[in-house]
């Protein structure tokens, strides 16, 4: 039995679903969270498939399972929130996880260990489980041989999995209403020193701001850097994104990578972002990703759209 306590957060992806509760269901938490978006307004088929995807979840396993089912529909952003609040209204510690993910097995106890290793240690704000560069399991063990360490620490938080703690989400604001302009350029400034990533990190924070926008994979990012926080990544993927499709668009469909068991762990010497894989991931992720992430916001807030 595993002792973490673990969210899940799901709408109406019945198949996929199914496949997270499966390796759940072989992890066996002792207490396990799901919550739910519920349907949108007047979609007959979208009703359909959010109760269905609720059914799949029938633990087999001796466990304590809460649920948190929304009636009316808060779109992707509103419904994490509020999912990860409820959570925390209950739990010191634990996982998240979203229906479009698959963890590999070796995640739980990689999230355990690095919940108990940095619980005391506030810097630390989020445990990811997510490597974007490609490395083969192969290349990995070439790491360690060469005196590398499982993971290293970021300035940017991977969400498709991740652990955290209470005392550490807190504050998190999806409106970011208690930072004006000015505080966002102080926060970006003191946490990003090229001048292009500082000028592409203000103009997109005041965007969604001025939107209201609750994308809310870039508001956890000013979230972690105006509590001078890092985040600690795997060097090797540990999650995958099984919501990107194989016929997805080119630049989305690289997200989709393989994950691989990564136990034991080798842990850093020090606590210094890793420069060159933040560098990485902003040249091919946010860089080249946020017109699908707008769009997707865009998604949310019209009305009988259906996924």
């Amino acid at each position: 039995m595993f002792k973490v306590p673990i969210l899940l957060v799901l709408y109406n992806r019945i198949e996929e679903t199914h496949n997270v509760f499966e390796i759940l269901g072989t992890v066996q938490p002792t207490q396990l969270y799901v919550a739910g978006d519920g349907p949108k307004p007047g979609n007959t088929l979208d009703r359909t498939h959010v109760y269905q995807t609720r059914s799949v979840i029938q633990p087999a396993w001796h466990c304590q399972l809460h649920t948190f089912w929304q009636d009316d529909h808060l779109g992707k952003s509103q419904m994490i929130y509020k999912a990860i609040q409820w959570f925390f209204e209950h739990e010191e510690e634990g996982i998240v996880l979203f229906e479009d993910t698959l963890p590999t097995y070796d995640f739980f106890p990689y999230c355990e260990e690095l919940l108990r290793q940095y619980r005391n240690d506030e810097r630390v704000f989020s445990i990811g489980g997510t490597y974007l560069r490609h490395r083969s399991r192969q290349r990995y063990k070439k790491r360690l041989r060469k005196g590398g360490s499982s993971y290293y620490f970021s300035s940017y938080a991977t969400t498709w999995g991740f652990a955290t703690w209470r005392n550490r989400w807190q504050d998190f604001s999806l409106s970011m209403a208690q930072y004006d302009s000015d505080k966002i350029s102080e926060i970006v400034a003191h946490n990003m020193k090229k001048p292009k990533f500082r000028s592409y990190w203000i103009n997109r924070f005041n965007i969604i701001k001025k939107n209201n926008a609750s994308y809310w994979d870039y508001q956890i990012n000013l979230h972690v850097w105006a509590h001078d926080g890092v985040c600690i990544e795997p060097y090797l993927n540990l999650v995958t994104n099984i919501g990107v499709k194989n016929n997805a668009k080119r630049k989305l469909r690289r997200l989709r990578k393989n994950a691989y068991p990564i136990m034991p762990l080798t842990h850093p010497t020090e606590k210094e972002v890793n420069r060159k894989e933040d560098n990485f991931i902003f040249k091919h992720i946010y860089k080249k990703a946020y017109f699908y992430l707008f769009r997707d916001w865009l998604k949310e807030i019209l009305p009988n759209k259906s996924e």
